[in-house]
């Protein structure tokens, strides 16, 4: 590798690092703010909280890539025109190719690692992902019982506690109410004092008791008018309370197997084939189906036609031609119901049709980005010559989220039938791949057309031509009239 490779390679490096930490951690933040109300307040263990953001990392790096060679590629391309060593490398004989052939080479190499990463690392951490989100969403929140509050979260008890020291394990004044058995307060203990703590990794709450009693009507059978009252004394008595709706467990992993967008690119073309050939299968049952039917209506109008009356249906009675026309009314309308309702089903069928091909196209144009991306960056810091960070970030959230834009509104046609899921999924790709081709031929040309100073210098003539008044001479006292 020859020296100038090893100089970009250096200057071109530290910038995709930076920026790609940068897109990651706002990544990172966007799903956390979307998350927050299913994960805040859960009392969630640290081990916990990394597989949540190490998944939600693994998902958002297929996406924080391009943005990353944008932005990377606009910052070394500008820090090169700024520092003048562009121009020094030109004047050296170089050409602006030869300067972007490492930088090319290296964005060649993240795009393919970006589609192995999409195809295979991707849908296991997203499957993952939702089933980790789906058990803390289905968590309660975190187990926290008060000083001289009725605690109602556990699901057939309330419990009341006077006092407890800062570890939450000492207890005093506690009086807990089982409802079990669904009847009202039948059950009740109080204690002086006690201790709690947990067992079975959390799913079990334990009242260490003492110097209490336990009041209890007894409603069973013969006793059920009578309610006789019992009140048992004790030293020392043990509860035990089953908190697993607190507790967090993964206790479905395959809930999410046959999720789209945990497939990879083999499973999703696979699966694809599977969804066509079973509504295939469903159109043909569909179609023997209400075949069959309109015979047996046919045959049925027939048969209720000769069951009345041996005689043409001119000559029924008004009330025996009323029972035929609304016996044929309800089997059409019988009919137009299963029709609806089998369109419904084959339109569900071709919407996961059209998903799984959106999928599969997102795996290549998610990597295919980056080199496009690079070629729309690239040129625009040749163009703009300004390094750094202000500049660049400006201009490569702009170019993003027009290209971010534009790939949701594809997306959106797509689900309702406008487009086709090749051409909307390509669409901002091809679009921002000639908008790069453009700039590219600028670039080479050493064309102004991004030059500030010149197009600050058109904006001043443009507005002095505007602005500028033109005095008329006077020829005569009429024209001094004219004026006045």
């Amino acid at each position: 590798m020859k020296k100038l490779d090893k100089l970009i390679l250096k200057s071109y490096l530290g910038p995709l690092a930076l920026t790609f930490s940068i897109s990651m951690f706002v990544l990172l933040l966007q799903f956390l703010w979307q998350q927050m109300e299913k994960i805040i307040g859960k009392g969630l263990e640290w081990t916990i909280w990394f597989k949540i953001i190490a998944y939600a990392c693994a998902t958002v790096v297929p996406m924080a890539l391009p943005i990353t060679v944008l932005l990377a590629s606009i910052m070394t391309l500008g820090n090169f025109g700024e520092r003048y060593e562009l121009v020094a490398m030109k004047s050296s004989g170089v050409s602006l190719w030869r300067v972007l052939r490492p930088l090319i080479f290296l964005s060649l190499i993240l795009s393919f690692l970006a589609f192995w990463f999409s195809n295979n690392i991707m849908p296991q951490a997203t499957e993952s992902l939702k089933v980790i989100t789906y058990e803390v969403g289905m968590k309660k929140p975190t187990l926290n019982i008060r000083e001289n509050e009725f605690y109602s979260d556990i699901n057939n008890y309330v419990i009341r506690i006077g006092k407890k020291d800062n570890k939450g394990e000492n207890l005093s004044n506690i009086i807990i109410y089982d409802h079990s058995k669904d009847l009202g307060n039948l059950n009740v203990t109080t204690a002086q004092s006690g201790q709690m703590h947990s067992e079975d990794n959390g799913n079990t709450l334990v009242f260490n008791l003492h110097n209490g009693f336990t009041v209890e009507e007894d409603i069973s059978g013969e006793n059920y008018f009578n309610r006789p009252f019992m009140r048992v004394y004790f030293k020392e008595h043990l509860v035990r309370i089953d908190v697993s709706d607190f507790a967090f467990a993964e206790t479905d992993k395959d809930r999410y197997k046959g999720h789209y967008k945990a497939m990879n690119l083999l499973q999703l073309i696979r699966q694809i084939d599977t969804l066509r050939q079973q509504n295939l299968n469903f159109n043909r049952y569909t179609l023997k189906t209400l075949s069959q039917r309109a015979f047996i209506a046919a045959d049925n109008k027939a048969s209720a036609q000769s069951y009345l009356i041996d005689s043409s249906y001119n000559a029924l009675t008004k009330v025996q031609k009323q029972r035929v026309d609304n016996y044929i009314k309800s089997s059409v309308i019988q009919m137009q119901a299963d029709v609806k309702s089998y369109g419904f089903k084959n339109a569900d069928d071709e919407q996961q049709i059209v998903l799984h091909k959106m999928e599969m196209h997102r795996k290549f144009t998610l990597s295919a980005a980056c080199l496009i991306l690079f070629f729309i960056g690239a040129p625009l810091g040749a163009l703009i010559r300004k390094g750094g960070i202000g500049m660049p970030i400006v201009v490569s959230i702009i170019a993003f989220l027009v290209y971010y834009l534009i790939g949701m509104l594809c997306e959106k046609l797509i689900k309702e039938g406008t487009l086709s899921p090749f051409v909307g999924m390509w669409l901002s790709s091809m679009i921002f791949l000639a908008i790069g081709i453009f700039l590219t031929a600028k670039a080479t040309s050493e064309s102004p057309i991004l030059n500030s100073e010149q197009w600050a210098n058109r904006a001043t003539n443009l507005w002095n031509k505007l602005t500028k008044s033109k005095k008329k001479p006077i020829t005569s006292n009429e024209d001094f009239t004219d004026m006045l």
